[in-house]
Protein backbone atom coordinates (compact mmCIF):
# COMPACT_ATOMS: atom_id res chain seq x y z
CA UNK A 1 0.00 0.00 0.00
CA UNK A 2 1.62 3.29 -1.06
CA UNK A 3 2.11 5.93 1.58
CA UNK A 4 0.61 9.35 0.80
CA UNK A 5 1.85 12.55 2.42
CA UNK A 6 -0.84 15.24 2.67
CA UNK A 7 0.72 18.70 2.88
CA UNK A 8 -1.32 21.63 4.22
CA UNK A 9 0.23 25.12 4.23
CA UNK A 10 -1.43 27.37 6.82
CA UNK A 11 -1.17 31.07 7.54
CA UNK A 12 -3.74 32.75 9.82
CA UNK A 13 -6.20 30.02 8.89
CA UNK A 14 -8.16 29.75 12.15
CA UNK A 15 -11.52 30.05 10.37
CA UNK A 16 -10.97 27.09 8.05
CA UNK A 17 -8.02 24.93 9.11
CA UNK A 18 -10.09 22.46 11.13
CA UNK A 19 -12.26 21.63 8.09
CA UNK A 20 -9.16 20.95 6.01
CA UNK A 21 -7.37 18.81 8.61
CA UNK A 22 -10.51 16.82 9.45
CA UNK A 23 -11.08 16.03 5.78
CA UNK A 24 -7.47 14.86 5.42
CA UNK A 25 -7.74 12.61 8.47
CA UNK A 26 -11.03 11.15 7.17
CA UNK A 27 -9.48 9.63 4.03
CA UNK A 28 -10.46 6.04 3.32
CA UNK A 29 -6.91 5.24 2.19
CA UNK A 30 -5.25 3.87 5.28
CA UNK A 31 -1.63 4.94 4.90
CA UNK A 32 -1.66 8.74 4.97
CA UNK A 33 0.42 11.21 6.94
CA UNK A 34 -0.85 14.76 7.45
CA UNK A 35 1.77 17.52 7.60
CA UNK A 36 0.70 21.07 8.39
CA UNK A 37 3.26 23.81 7.83
CA UNK A 38 2.35 26.83 9.97
CA UNK A 39 3.83 29.77 8.07
CA UNK A 40 4.12 32.02 11.18
CA UNK A 41 0.41 32.41 11.90
CA UNK A 42 -0.46 35.13 14.43
CA UNK A 43 -4.04 34.01 15.10
CA UNK A 44 -5.32 30.85 16.83
CA UNK A 45 -4.11 28.49 14.09
CA UNK A 46 -1.30 27.05 16.30
CA UNK A 47 -3.76 26.31 19.15
CA UNK A 48 -6.16 24.54 16.80
CA UNK A 49 -3.34 22.43 15.35
CA UNK A 50 -2.07 21.54 18.81
CA UNK A 51 -5.48 20.03 19.64
CA UNK A 52 -4.84 17.21 17.13
CA UNK A 53 -1.92 15.85 19.13
CA UNK A 54 0.17 13.26 17.33
CA UNK A 55 -2.46 12.60 14.66
CA UNK A 56 -0.73 15.23 12.52
CA UNK A 57 2.79 16.59 12.17
CA UNK A 58 2.97 20.36 12.68
CA UNK A 59 5.99 22.37 11.59
CA UNK A 60 6.15 26.10 12.32
CA UNK A 61 8.52 28.24 10.28
CA UNK A 62 9.34 31.84 9.44
CA UNK A 63 6.93 33.19 6.87
CA UNK A 64 7.96 32.24 3.33
CA UNK A 65 4.61 32.22 1.54
CA UNK A 66 2.48 29.34 0.36
CA UNK A 67 5.02 27.97 -2.15
CA UNK A 68 7.74 27.81 0.48
CA UNK A 69 5.38 26.19 2.97
CA UNK A 70 4.44 23.47 0.48
CA UNK A 71 8.10 22.82 -0.29
CA UNK A 72 8.90 22.53 3.41
CA UNK A 73 6.07 20.05 3.87
CA UNK A 74 7.37 17.95 0.99
CA UNK A 75 10.88 17.91 2.48
CA UNK A 76 9.47 16.69 5.81
CA UNK A 77 7.27 14.03 4.23
CA UNK A 78 7.98 10.31 4.00
CA UNK A 79 5.36 9.23 1.47
CA UNK A 80 5.67 7.66 -1.96
CA UNK A 81 3.17 10.28 -3.12
CA UNK A 82 2.70 13.92 -2.10
CA UNK A 83 -0.71 15.58 -2.17
CA UNK A 84 -1.53 19.23 -1.53
CA UNK A 85 -4.49 20.64 0.39
CA UNK A 86 -4.89 24.36 1.00
CA UNK A 87 -6.01 25.36 4.47
CA UNK A 88 -9.32 26.82 3.27
CA UNK A 89 -10.25 23.85 1.05
CA UNK A 90 -11.44 20.35 1.92
CA UNK A 91 -11.53 16.81 0.56
CA UNK A 92 -14.17 14.14 0.31
CA UNK A 93 -13.18 10.87 2.02
CA UNK A 94 -12.44 8.87 -1.16
CA UNK A 95 -10.17 11.51 -2.69
CA UNK A 96 -6.79 9.85 -2.17
CA UNK A 97 -8.06 6.31 -2.86
CA UNK A 98 -9.71 7.41 -6.10
CA UNK A 99 -6.52 9.00 -7.39
CA UNK A 100 -4.40 6.02 -6.49
CA UNK A 101 -6.85 3.90 -8.49
CA UNK A 102 -6.02 5.90 -11.65
CA UNK A 103 -2.29 6.17 -10.96
CA UNK A 104 -1.20 5.08 -14.45
CA UNK A 105 0.63 8.43 -14.67
CA UNK A 106 2.84 9.99 -11.98
CA UNK A 107 0.66 13.07 -11.54
CA UNK A 108 -3.12 13.39 -11.32
CA UNK A 109 -5.85 15.84 -10.36
CA UNK A 110 -9.60 15.76 -9.78
CA UNK A 111 -12.74 17.68 -10.52
CA UNK A 112 -13.85 20.07 -7.76
CA UNK A 113 -16.97 21.59 -6.26
CA UNK A 114 -17.06 25.32 -5.50
CA UNK A 115 -18.50 26.66 -2.26
CA UNK A 116 -18.44 29.80 -0.18
CA UNK A 117 -18.75 33.17 -1.94
CA UNK A 118 -18.68 31.72 -5.45
CA UNK A 119 -21.02 34.29 -7.00
CA UNK A 120 -22.36 33.09 -10.36
CA UNK A 121 -19.83 30.29 -10.76
CA UNK A 122 -21.42 26.85 -11.10
CA UNK A 123 -21.10 24.42 -8.23
CA UNK A 124 -18.94 21.94 -10.18
CA UNK A 125 -15.81 23.03 -12.06
CA UNK A 126 -16.33 20.72 -15.04
CA UNK A 127 -19.52 22.59 -15.92
CA UNK A 128 -17.36 25.39 -17.37
CA UNK A 129 -13.86 23.91 -17.73
CA UNK A 130 -12.99 20.69 -19.59
CA UNK A 131 -10.92 18.30 -17.49
CA UNK A 132 -8.12 17.18 -19.79
CA UNK A 133 -5.65 14.31 -19.39
CA UNK A 134 -2.58 13.02 -21.17
CA UNK A 135 -0.38 15.71 -22.72
CA UNK A 136 -1.82 18.95 -21.30
CA UNK A 137 1.13 21.30 -21.96
CA UNK A 138 -0.46 23.47 -24.66
CA UNK A 139 -4.04 23.26 -23.30
CA UNK A 140 -2.75 24.53 -19.94
CA UNK A 141 -1.63 27.73 -21.62
CA UNK A 142 -4.51 28.05 -24.07
CA UNK A 143 -7.22 27.39 -21.48
CA UNK A 144 -5.53 28.77 -18.39
CA UNK A 145 -5.05 26.89 -15.15
CA UNK A 146 -7.87 24.32 -15.00
CA UNK A 147 -6.04 22.29 -12.32
CA UNK A 148 -6.91 23.02 -8.69
CA UNK A 149 -3.87 22.79 -6.43
CA UNK A 150 -5.83 21.02 -3.68
CA UNK A 151 -6.70 18.26 -6.14
CA UNK A 152 -3.15 17.42 -7.24
CA UNK A 153 -1.23 14.32 -6.22
CA UNK A 154 2.17 13.40 -7.65
CA UNK A 155 4.92 10.92 -6.95
CA UNK A 156 7.83 12.05 -4.84
CA UNK A 157 10.14 11.41 -7.80
CA UNK A 158 8.22 13.89 -9.95
CA UNK A 159 8.15 16.52 -7.21
CA UNK A 160 11.90 16.18 -6.69
CA UNK A 161 12.52 16.29 -10.44
CA UNK A 162 10.57 19.56 -10.69
CA UNK A 163 12.38 21.09 -7.74
CA UNK A 164 9.09 21.88 -6.04
CA UNK A 165 7.14 25.13 -6.31
CA UNK A 166 8.89 28.30 -7.46
CA UNK A 167 8.77 31.30 -5.11
CA UNK A 168 7.18 33.75 -7.51
CA UNK A 169 5.39 36.70 -5.90
CA UNK A 170 1.74 37.31 -6.60
CA UNK A 171 0.40 33.80 -7.13
CA UNK A 172 0.42 31.33 -10.05
CA UNK A 173 3.18 29.26 -8.42
CA UNK A 174 0.89 26.25 -8.75
CA UNK A 175 0.17 26.87 -12.45
CA UNK A 176 3.89 27.35 -13.08
CA UNK A 177 4.50 23.96 -11.43
CA UNK A 178 1.87 22.19 -13.56
CA UNK A 179 3.28 23.77 -16.73
CA UNK A 180 6.78 22.56 -15.90
CA UNK A 181 5.42 19.12 -15.07
CA UNK A 182 3.41 18.92 -18.30
CA UNK A 183 6.57 19.46 -20.35
CA UNK A 184 7.76 16.01 -19.25
CA UNK A 185 4.86 13.99 -17.83
CA UNK A 186 1.39 12.80 -18.73
CA UNK A 187 -1.52 13.74 -16.46
CA UNK A 188 -4.48 11.66 -15.27
CA UNK A 189 -7.78 13.14 -14.14
CA UNK A 190 -10.51 11.88 -11.84
CA UNK A 191 -13.88 13.27 -13.04
CA UNK A 192 -15.50 13.11 -9.61
CA UNK A 193 -15.65 16.43 -7.69
CA UNK A 194 -13.62 15.21 -4.72
CA UNK A 195 -12.20 18.59 -3.69
CA UNK A 196 -14.09 21.51 -2.21
CA UNK A 197 -12.67 24.87 -3.33
CA UNK A 198 -13.70 27.64 -0.96
CA UNK A 199 -14.21 31.15 -2.31
CA UNK A 200 -13.49 33.89 0.21
CA UNK A 201 -13.23 37.69 -0.19
CA UNK A 202 -9.44 37.48 0.29
CA UNK A 203 -8.81 34.64 -2.18
CA UNK A 204 -5.63 35.21 -4.20
CA UNK A 205 -7.57 34.25 -7.33
CA UNK A 206 -9.61 37.45 -6.87
CA UNK A 207 -6.54 39.72 -6.59
CA UNK A 208 -6.26 40.54 -10.26
CA UNK A 209 -3.47 43.12 -9.80
CA UNK A 210 -1.19 40.40 -8.38
CA UNK A 211 -2.42 37.58 -10.61
CA UNK A 212 -1.97 39.36 -13.96
CA UNK A 213 1.85 39.77 -13.84
CA UNK A 214 2.25 36.34 -12.20
CA UNK A 215 0.22 34.77 -15.01
CA UNK A 216 2.39 36.49 -17.62
CA UNK A 217 5.57 35.23 -15.91
CA UNK A 218 4.31 31.65 -15.89
CA UNK A 219 3.39 31.77 -19.58
CA UNK A 220 6.70 33.43 -20.52
CA UNK A 221 8.64 30.70 -18.70
CA UNK A 222 6.64 27.95 -20.42
CA UNK A 223 7.07 29.51 -23.86
CA UNK A 224 10.80 29.81 -23.28
CA UNK A 225 11.10 26.13 -22.36
CA UNK A 226 12.39 23.58 -24.87
CA UNK A 227 8.84 22.52 -25.80
CA UNK A 228 7.56 26.07 -25.79
CA UNK A 229 10.15 27.23 -28.31
CA UNK A 230 9.05 24.50 -30.70
CA UNK A 231 5.48 25.75 -30.83
CA UNK A 232 4.30 27.44 -34.01
CA UNK A 233 3.96 31.21 -34.26
CA UNK A 234 0.17 30.97 -34.44
CA UNK A 235 -0.11 28.81 -31.30
CA UNK A 236 2.17 31.19 -29.37
CA UNK A 237 0.04 34.16 -30.42
CA UNK A 238 -3.14 32.36 -29.39
CA UNK A 239 -1.59 31.58 -25.99
CA UNK A 240 -0.75 35.24 -25.41
CA UNK A 241 -4.22 36.27 -26.52
CA UNK A 242 -5.80 33.90 -24.02
CA UNK A 243 -3.48 35.13 -21.26
CA UNK A 244 -4.51 38.74 -21.90
CA UNK A 245 -8.17 37.79 -22.16
CA UNK A 246 -8.03 36.00 -18.80
CA UNK A 247 -6.39 39.04 -17.22
CA UNK A 248 -9.14 41.18 -18.71
CA UNK A 249 -11.85 38.94 -17.30
CA UNK A 250 -10.25 39.07 -13.84
CA UNK A 251 -10.10 42.86 -13.98
CA UNK A 252 -13.72 43.10 -15.12
CA UNK A 253 -14.85 40.93 -12.20
CA UNK A 254 -13.03 43.32 -9.84
CA UNK A 255 -14.77 46.31 -11.41
CA UNK A 256 -11.54 47.65 -12.95
CA UNK A 257 -13.11 48.67 -16.27
CA UNK A 258 -10.11 50.40 -17.87
CA UNK A 259 -7.70 47.61 -16.98
CA UNK A 260 -10.17 45.10 -18.38
CA UNK A 261 -10.48 46.96 -21.68
CA UNK A 262 -6.69 47.31 -21.99
CA UNK A 263 -6.23 43.59 -21.59
CA UNK A 264 -9.05 42.78 -24.02
CA UNK A 265 -7.42 45.10 -26.57
CA UNK A 266 -4.10 43.32 -26.09
CA UNK A 267 -5.83 39.96 -26.57
CA UNK A 268 -7.44 41.14 -29.81
CA UNK A 269 -4.10 42.46 -31.07
CA UNK A 270 -2.34 39.18 -30.28
CA UNK A 271 -4.91 37.01 -32.08
CA UNK A 272 -7.67 38.95 -33.87
CA UNK A 273 -9.22 35.80 -35.38
CA UNK A 274 -11.29 35.13 -32.27
CA UNK A 275 -14.29 37.24 -31.28
CA UNK A 276 -14.24 36.40 -27.57
CA UNK A 277 -12.19 39.44 -26.41
CA UNK A 278 -14.44 41.75 -28.46
CA UNK A 279 -17.57 40.22 -26.94
CA UNK A 280 -16.25 40.50 -23.39
CA UNK A 281 -15.07 44.08 -23.94
CA UNK A 282 -18.52 44.99 -25.28
CA UNK A 283 -20.11 43.48 -22.16
CA UNK A 284 -17.85 45.65 -19.98
CA UNK A 285 -18.85 48.76 -21.90
CA UNK A 286 -22.57 47.95 -21.75
CA UNK A 287 -22.53 47.34 -18.00
CA UNK A 288 -20.24 50.28 -17.15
Amino acid sequence: MPRVSIIIPAYNAEDYIRDAVDSALAQTHQDCEVIVVDDSSSDDTPLILKSYGDRILVHRQANTGVAGARNTGARLSTGDWVAFLDADDLWRPAKVASQLAISSTPISYTNRFNFGERGQLPEVQSAITPLLSGDVFVPLMLRGNFITVSSVMMTRAVFDDLGGFDHQPGGCEDWDCWLRASERYQFSVCPEPLVGYRFTPNSMSRNYRAMAPARRRAVTRALNSARGRRLSWSVRRQIWAETCRTNGWDASQAGARLDALRNYAAAAAAWPLTLQPFKEALRVCIHA
